[in-house]
Order: C-alpha cells, then sequence, then structure tokens
C-alpha cells in the first residue's frame, strides 16, 4: 500500500508492547536476530493466508494484494505490507501502481476519453468505462485493511511472546551452564 495508507498501533499505548520495545533494545544483537527472525518465520505465512481469505475473487486483486503480501519485523515494530512491490507485472503495471484501487475500489462511471485510428487511417473520439473491472469504493478497503485489523491484535501478542520465550531460553540455558 501507499504510505499515505498505513494503519499504525502505538507500542506507547500499550504496556506490554512498550515493556517488549524496551526489553529488545536491551539485548545483545544475536538475541534480537533471534526474535525477529522467529516473528517473521510464525507470522508470515499467517499474514498471507489472512490476506488471501479476505480477497475478493478477483484475478488482478490476488496478484496485486495477495501475492506481495509481506511481514517484516524490527526491534520497535512489525510492519504488515502488501501492494508494495515495484515489479513490474505482464500488462506493464506494477503492484504499487494498482494496489490502492484494488484495496479501495474505484468510480464504476467514469470515463476516459481518448481517440483511435483505424486500418484505414480514419480518426475517431472512443468514451470507455475504464474502471468497471474494480470492486465499488469502500472506504474501510475490501482486502488488506480488514486482514489487519484482524491480524495486528494476533502478531502484537505473537511478537511479547516470541520476546519473552527467547528471552526466558536464554536466561534458561546461561543458568544451566
Amino acid at each position: 500500500m501507499p504510505s499515505s495508507a498505513l494503519i499504525s498501533v502505538s507500542a506507547k499505548t500499550v504496556e506490554s508492547l512498550n515493556a517488549t520495545v524496551i526489553g529488545l533494545q536491551n539485548l545483545d544483537r544475536s538475541m534480537q536476530a533471534q526474535v525477529r527472525r522467529a516473528t517473521k518465520e510464525l507470522g508470515q505465512g499467517e499474514w498471507q493466508g489472512l490476506v488471501v481469505e479476505h480477497l475478493q475473487g478477483n484475478n488482478l486483486q490476488s496478484r496485486v494484494l495477495g501475492e506481495t503480501s509481506k511481514l517484516q519485523a524490527s526491534n520497535q515494530n512489525v510492519m504488515l505490507r502488501s501492494g508494495a512491490s515495484s515489479k513490474r507485472m505482464s500488462g506493464g503495471a506494477s503492484p504499487a501502481s494498482l494496489a490502492k484501487q484494488e484495496e479501495f475500489g474505484a468510480n464504476h462511471n467514469r470515463l476516459k476519453a481518448y481517440r483511435r485510428r483505424n486500418r484505414n487511417g480514419k480518426v475517431s473520439d472512443v468514451l470507455r468505462h475504464t474502471t468497471r473491472q474494480l470492486m465499488p469504493i469502500r472506504r474501510g478497503g475490501w482486502t488488506v485493511y480488514p486482514a489487519a485489523a484482524e491480524f495486528i491484535p494476533r502478531i502484537a501478542s505473537l511478537w511479547v511472546r516470541t520476546a519473552m520465550r527467547t528471552i526466558h531460553e536464554a536466561f534458561e540455558g546461561r543458568s544451566s551452564e
């Protein structure tokens, strides 16, 4: 999604998330990397599955939003992305250029006017409905936003549990030596 269309949750508003961020900052780098890796491994498949589950059955929407969904974990947050790829698809457009319309829909009555030339060289004006294949406009989104609303509480819980488990396992490993 474009950067203007991000959903964010502040870790400062939830005590356990804030404690996790502070705790991760105080760990050594290898443990930080271990928490990030575990969070990504556990969350990536579930995030992709939820996005696919919320798809509306449109092949273009599947290519733009479903196949490009990714989870990125850092020490400060977990980012959920979809439709951010700039790699061109077979028609020439990139998922990033189509993501907004595929997520939020478009006006079905919009007309596009252009001129064309036929085989005989005659020029004619043409009016086309160019957004009829897209979903109707929905402010709350069709795919990624509903999936994110469902997934954010789960990934926040997973992130906290993963960090606590990693710290606990490291502590147990050190105390048994």
